[in-house]
């Protein structure tokens, strides 16, 4: 199978910096000869960029739609050309510009599905979010809750209707954000519950059921901390490594993923970053292997 790999590497609309390092971190430590070893015939990388000329100054979130509309195209271009498509973001922001690609290449009227795997619900608006970060957001984004300019930007003509998206991993909500998601029909799933297959696989076949594709997000901080230990995000009780194998397998086994996304790498701190770059290699040659086919 083809797959081609996308990098984003960004944090929010800043190129090369922090979270925005990760990508290329990956890239250099050999993630194209992992996966080609993995079975892939993996094409060159793409790079999405935000011109000077394109970002308006104190408007951060649309400046990330913009930078999201050239992700957008990207991915569409890969998925129209019958490729699967690995998407290696600096942050969670870049999720809705992966979600407009496919949407564009599937069509506006398409039942695109979203797992979204993470240790926290990203569902936060600005009315809900304590902190104003924007990383917080992209899920409330992407099912049209908040962001419509963001989203705009992006070019993801149609929202993700709720019950169509599947948040798992989670360990860590805001008191307005749990209580925003539980007004509407997103399936959320504790840690717990996704490192057991009893629980979560169900879940999925269910989802599938109703979807034609999907887009599977792996925020890095669903894994426990030790294993990415440079994490901006930690939070205790996350997966190990055969747990989070094992899930990601479960949604690739449905044959509905389109994309994967991964973001959320620090290859910084030094021996703490190269411990979760090596996590982030190890996580996605043996989880990927899995991805035989795609809708």
């Amino acid at each position: 199978m083809q797959l081609q790999l996308i990098s984003v590497p960004y944090r929010y609309d800043e190129p090369n910096e922090g979270l925005g390092l990760g990508p290329g971190a990956l890239l250099d430590a050999g993630l194209a000869k992992k996966l080609t070893l993995a079975g892939f015939e993996v094409l060159a990388p793409v790079v999405a960029e935000l011109l000077d000329a394109d970002r308006e100054d104190g408007r951060t979130a649309v400046n990330i739609g913009k930078l999201g509309a050239s992700t957008s195209q990207h991915v569409s271009t890969a998925r129209s050309a019958g490729h699967a498509v690995l998407v290696l973001t600096g942050d969670d922001t870049a999720a809705v510009g992966v979600m407009a690609g496919l949407q564009n290449a599937e069509g506006a009227g398409s039942q695109i599905g979203l797992v979204w795997f993470d240790a926290h619900g990203d569902f936060n608006t600005p009315e809900t979010s304590y902190s104003g970060i924007l990383a917080g957001m992209p899920v409330a984004i992407i099912a049209g809750i908040a962001g419509p300019q963001w989203r705009a930007a992006a070019g993801l003509a149609a929202p993700i209707p709720t019950d169509r998206i599947l948040i798992a991993g989670v360990r860590d909500l805001d008191q307005k954000e749990e209580a925003l998601l539980l007004s509407t029909s997103v399936r959320l799933m504790r840690a717990e519950e996704l490192r057991t297959p009893e629980q979560f696989t169900p879940v999925i076949e269910r989802l599938a059921g109703h979807c034609s594709a999907f887009v599977l997000h792996i925020d890095l901080d669903v894994l426990d901390p030790h294993l990415v230990p440079s994490s901006s995000t930690p939070s205790a009780g996350g997966l190990e490594i055969d747990q989070a194998v094992a899930a990601i397998a479960t949604v690739l086994g449905t044959g509905k993923v389109a994309v994967v996304s991964v973001s959320s790498l620090n290859p910084g701190a030094g021996q703490r970053g190269r411990r979760s770059i090596q996590t982030t290699l190890s996580l996605l040659e043996r989880s990927l292997a899995n991805w035989e086919s795609i809708p």
